[in-house]
């Protein structure tokens, strides 16, 4: 049997401890283990999110991190970054330039 390599994903701890603990006003912040965290801005009349930002290492690719992002009930796209830092700091911005809720 192979063995998956996990030589260029961030380590898991690392990015957790690294991403914003204390969102901004309206966001919620769910760990689910393993580094991935979700970021969401719920919306009362909707089964779908405001937007939603969920960071995991990526573990398929190349790249250290993953930063997946929704509007809405849609992707609004996917961006990959070389360090845990590079990403958290991405994440951080994302959630301060997003309008309150």
């Amino acid at each position: 049997m192979d063995v998956l390599e996990l030589g260029t994903a961030a380590d898991p701890d690392d990015l957790v401890a690294q991403l914003p603990a204390d969102p901004p006003a309206g966001w919620q912040r769910t760990d689910s283990g393993g580094g991935i965290v979700q970021y969401r801005l719920p919306v009362e009349d909707s089964p779908c999110t405001a937007g939603s930002v969920t960071v995991r290492p990526d573990v398929l690719g190349e790249a250290a991190v993953r930063v997946d992002r929704t509007k809405g009930c849609q992707s609004a796209g996917t961006t990959y970054h070389d360090s845990a830092e590079s990403a958290a700091e991405v994440v951080a911005e994302l959630l301060d330039a997003a309008p309150a809720q």
